[in-house]
């Protein structure tokens, strides 16, 4: 069976998972991950620790959300239907630092998405369903929970759809410009070396509680 392929995209570090359906008059056969096609791209597949999954009716707007820590980097697909995905890169020492990219992901092409640390991600459903499924390398820590709004005036995201259905964090959810003075703090503003990323004690346990973060 042909393995996924993995492509760079236009922000650093993100990359765009492109399986190879087999479809028949049956339906479809994918496989959605390879742990050596992974690993090839730089993504260790043992360290996915949670996989979770939501459910959202046509114009859902979930996002942007991020941790104020560099750290849980996400692996997205859908699962059922069709969303317009958008990531904007908040590492302040990244080459594309403010830049952001539009993605489609849906039950066709199966494509996917990672989602690395510092970078603010978020998802509109323009199908009737949709079902997305994130695969994380860190557990729900809510402490370091943080939002960016959906509809920010510097960033001038083209969500699909008019009118989002929302949650109330969402809605609420500051700027770029106010959230900007923090971004060094959460995630430095020198590009770490690899493995010296501090980590709190608290991602090493598990959190309850309901994952709004990732949904």
């Amino acid at each position: 069976m042909p393995e996924p392929t993995i492509l760079a995209t236009s922000l650093e570090g993100v990359l765009l998972v492109k399986p190879s359906p087999i479809i028949d008059e049956r339906g479809f056969f994918v496989r959605t991950m390879s742990s050596d096609v992974l690993l090839a791209a730089g993504i260790d597949p043992r360290s996915f620790v949670q996989e979770n999954q939501s459910r959202s009716r046509r114009g859902t707007l979930r996002g942007l959300h991020m941790r104020k820590h560099l750290s849980e980097a996400k692996l997205a697909r859908c699962a059922r239907g069709r969303v317009s995905e958008m990531i904007v890169d908040l590492r302040p020492w990244s080459s594309t630092f403010g830049r952001w990219e539009q993605f489609w992901l849906d039950d066709e092409t199966h494509h996917q998405v990672y989602v690395p640390p510092g970078c603010a991600h978020g998802f509109q459903v323009v199908s009737d369903w949709a079902d997305i499924c994130y695969k994380h390398d860190a557990y729900y820590a809510p402490e370091l929970d943080a939002v960016l709004a959906w509809d920010d005036r510097e960033l001038r995201l083209p969500w699909p759809l008019p009118d989002p259905v929302l949650s109330e964090r969402d809605r609420r959810a500051p700027s770029l410009a106010e959230i900007r003075p923090h971004l060094s703090e959460w995630y430095g503003s020198l590009r770490p070396s690899e493995g010296l990323v501090d980590v709190p004690q608290s991602f090493h346990t598990r959190h309850g509680g309901s994952p709004e973060s990732h949904s």
